[in-house]
């Protein structure tokens, strides 16, 4: 990423890069075989293609802070089917009309499901329970950018090099991300992302795990260029256990379109904070300027915490 020269057009171009969304099941997905006895699938019927099956599964997650229970097609085999979980105080399996249902009961865990029909076949299956993360790795050292709000957008500015350079001495205090830094997000409901007023808890480490902050965010409306536009506030307790806060505006639209059977991602995006009003930069600014504080990120599927 050149160093503090970003066009309006590249702007454009990163803000928009979440719309290239690489699409995937949330289930493990395993061909099917033509002799296989018991099949498992999503969805409300088996898709069955000449030689495989699209939809079919081989392991599943059970979210605590989302979808806590699921139910799973059964395909194939004799009928009279059964399942039996290797611990039913993490989760139960039952079967009701050829469905294979599943309940979590507020534990993580790892359990192996096995379903079984009259006959004596059976197919196992993986299931985790945990609570559902999205993950961010900070791709390049952030930067501040001087930039003029117009018409709703920011332009960035390459012409200003000496007070470009008057902010980046100014503003080191402020630096607090740094290339490969992590933070990960653990929503209170994962199927309600970019909802106003949602939010849940945050941690932010190195990438070699060394947890730096823990803290809380909420999603509110905040002022960007002029405009109204949703913002992931973050809180924490800094040092001296002085409160702190931070508003970063996000323009991907993988926040807002995470739905119960899929997974989106990993993509690249920016986020962005006015830092203008920081005391670092009393002094400093002409009226109509503004710094916002940018970082390149890449967020990783949502997945399962760690068990």
């Amino acid at each position: 990423m050149p160093r503090f020269n970003h066009t309006t057009e590249n702007m454009k171009t990163k803000t928009l890069l979440g719309f290239f969304l690489l699409s995937l099941m949330a289930f493990g997905i395993s061909a099917c075989q033509d002799d296989a006895e018991i099949i498992l699938f999503s969805g409300s019927e088996l898709i069955d293609e000449t030689g495989t099956c699209t939809n079919t599964i081989s392991s599943t997650v059970l979210y605590l802070n989302g979808w806590e229970a699921e139910n799973i097609g059964i395909a194939n085999g004799k009928g009279g089917y059964s399942a039996q979980s290797s611990d039913e105080t993490i989760v139960t399996a039952t079967v009701n009309d050829n469905r294979l249902w599943l309940s979590s009961h507020g534990k993580k865990g790892k359990v192996t499901v096995t379903v079984s029909d009259k006959d004596g076949n059976y197919v196992t299956l993986p299931v985790t329970v945990s609570y559902g993360v999205l993950t961010f790795t900070c791709l390049d050292q952030p930067e501040f950018q001087v930039s003029r709000p117009s018409e709703g957008m920011l332009l960035l500015l390459d012409a200003e090099d000496d007070l470009q350079e008057k902010v980046n001495v100014a503003m080191a205090p402020y630096a607090f991300i740094n290339r490969g830094d992590i933070c990960v997000l653990r929503p209170d409901d994962v199927y309600r992302l970019s909802e106003e007023g949602e939010g849940g808890k945050f941690t932010y480490k190195t990438k070699d795990e060394q947890v730096l902050v823990e803290g809380t965010y909420r999603i509110e409306w905040a002022s960007l260029a002029g405009k109204k536009k949703k913002a992931f506030v973050f809180t924490y307790t800094g040092e001296n256990d002085v409160e702190k806060q931070h508003t970063f505006f996000n323009f991907s639209p993988y926040l807002g379109t995470q739905s119960l059977t899929r997974e989106r991602g990993p993509i690249t995006t920016a986020w962005l904070e006015d830092v203008s009003d920081s005391p670092y930069l009393e002094g400093l600014l002409p009226e109509d300027r503004t710094v916002v504080y940018w970082v390149d990120t890449m967020i990783s599927s949502l997945s399962a915490e760690e068990i």
